[in-house]
């Protein structure tokens, strides 16, 4: 139970037990649980969504939250409580059916909510005894009211978007900062775009919609209160709104530039950012140091077919060699396996990551999400082999593809994506990404160093020392001395890669058949 921590919020004399879930995160590259690993970590973030509902507690309801977060600790099933809540997502789905079914077995309420019980609705009917779809911000402090006074309904269905003003800052006194590699800050919601295969906006709409920028600074002075070191903006797409962003980094570099150890950022956003060389340089001076882009194809065809043709407005391999100019790791998102893809892709990807000297990219293959304009289409050319959709988008699809088997798919799939984590092809990248960083913000060259960063130092060096073969040891070495000599101020960001390129090297060769 999160070393037996809880938080009470009202009476602690008459009070109700909620025992908060997330569930286990599968084994897929994206929960980069080998650079948690490295780190010293246990996971990569924690769950904001169970923080965000203590933060949602009413006044006058005497609630004892005891967070169980499946990453970090084991669940505890004989948890003396008088409610279990789950939340998680489709990747979640069969772990979330496993700890409903036990706790209920068990005589426990259970309350299910999160982006699966919300877009995914009809597969968790009778699954849980509350089941909250959509947004929680009113609904649960609306059900707690309810269940205190003991009339409560079914199902808690949040019809209308809510305002991201009434979001407050998470509570975070039941994490351990330790456990987590960074802390998540959702600053909005909605996306404008309408890519085919994208279910966020089932969810979230296409409205953008965001907090203020007085509740952002304020949840990023609470994560550096709680010692984090790293944040992670969680939200789908950063650039919803050019102009908010734009005021939003002005708060951010103003306020970290104030502090003696300052954070870092990372966050997931269109390549549009590299559109305006001003832009770029306040995400540099704000210290984000990687940038999530979904770039997904270079085939004009094949984004146009699921409309997302707006990646290619411009000239793609520039906007990527300009995001790295200004010092920021662009993590390439690719995904293989559109209609207009024929086995000739799988080298038109390679010789982009190659021109454009990305050293990090996640590859994955197209599927259907329920629900979404894609799954649609496909359902009605009866292209789907399942109407489920598990959430994972590695190891599986589960499209039909138009110009290839599925098994001649996968094997190329495979085979581009243990061949860019070559040691060797991986340097080559590497080595040139450095050496083209054009731009070193000059804000933060008098701030002391963290001292956690020697202790992270140390714990890279082991890693690459005793778990990495001879070759990847051999590689570590060498482009640990030859970033020194480009520019010792390229250290720090050489690290950042090296982990993630460790921990996805470890993800396209392992075994795939345990």
């Amino acid at each position: 139970m999160n070393r037996a921590k809880f938080k009470h919020y009202g009476s602690k004399k008459d009070f109700k037990k909620i025992y908060l879930i997330a569930p286990r995160h599968p084994d897929n590259f994206w929960s980069m649980q080998g650079t948690a690993d490295i780190l010293g970590a246990k996971t990569l973030m924690p769950n904001s969504a169970l923080a965000t509902l203590m933060a949602l507690t009413p006044p006058g309801v005497g609630i004892r939250y005891t967070l169980a977060d499946e990453n970090v600790t084991a669940i505890d099933f004989a948890c003396d409580c008088d409610l279990v809540v789950i939340t998680g997502g489709t990747l979640h789905a069969q772990r979330i059916h496993e700890l409903c079914n036990e706790f209920r077995k068990r005589g426990r309420q259970v309350a299910l909510g999160g982006t699966y019980a919300s877009i995914e609705y009809d597969r968790c009917d009778g699954l849980a005894d509350y089941l909250f779809i959509g947004e929680a911000e009113y609904t649960w402090p609306l059900f707690l009211k309810q269940w205190t006074e003991g009339k409560t309904e079914k199902f808690y269905r949040q019809k209308h978007y809510i305002d991201m003003k009434d979001s407050p800052p998470p509570d975070w006194s039941l994490i351990r900062i330790e456990d987590y590699v960074n802390i998540s800050i959702q600053t909005s919601r909605g996306c404008p775009n309408q890519c085919d295969f994208c279910d966020v906006i089932q969810y979230v709409g296409r409205k953008y919609r965001t907090k203020s920028i007085d509740q952002i600074m304020q949840e990023l002075q609470n994560a550096l209160d709680i010692g984090a070191r790293t944040v992670f903006f969680s939200d789908d797409n950063f650039l919803g709104n050019k102009g908010f962003t734009q005021k939003l980094l002005a708060s951010v570099i103003e306020w970290n530039a104030q502090q003696s150890r300052p954070l870092s950022f990372s966050t997931q956003i269109t390549v549009q950012v590299a559109d305006d060389d001003a832009l770029l340089k306040m995400f540099a001076d704000a210290r984000f140091s990687v940038l999530f882009l979904g770039v997904e194809t270079v085939r004009k065809e094949s984004l146009d077919e699921v409309h997302k043709g707006q990646n290619v407005e411009k000239d793609i391999f520039e906007r990527i060699r300009k995001i790295s100019r200004f010092g920021i790791v662009p993590f390439i998102g690719l995904i293989v396996g559109f209609d207009h893809d024929d086995e000739g892709v799988f080298a038109e990807l390679e010789q982009f990551l190659v021109a454009t000297d990305s050293p990090i990219a996640g590859i994955s293959l197209l599927n259907a999400p329920r629900h979404t304009t894609l799954y649609k289409r496909l359902k009605e050319e009866g292209r789907l082999t399942e109407n489920t959709f598990s959430g994972e988008w590695q190891l599986h699809t589960n499209i039909i593809p138009k110009q290839m088997s599925p098994e001649r798919l996968s094997f190329l799939y495979w085979d581009l994506f243990q061949k860019i984590y070559q040691p060797d092809l991986f340097e080559e990248r590497l080595l040139h990404w450095l050496q083209n960083v054009e731009y070193f913000s000059e804000i933060y060259v008098n701030k002391k160093a963290d001292p956690r960063q020697l202790l992270f130092g140390i714990r890279i060096f082991k890693h690459f020392m005793v778990n990495e073969d001879r070759h990847v040891r051999a590689l570590f070495f060498r482009m640990l001395k030859k970033t020194w000599r480009i520019n010792p101020k390229l250290v720090r960001r050489f690290f950042t890669v090296i982990t993630q390129y460790s921990h996805f090297h470890g993800f396209v060769n392992r075994d795939r058949r345990k």
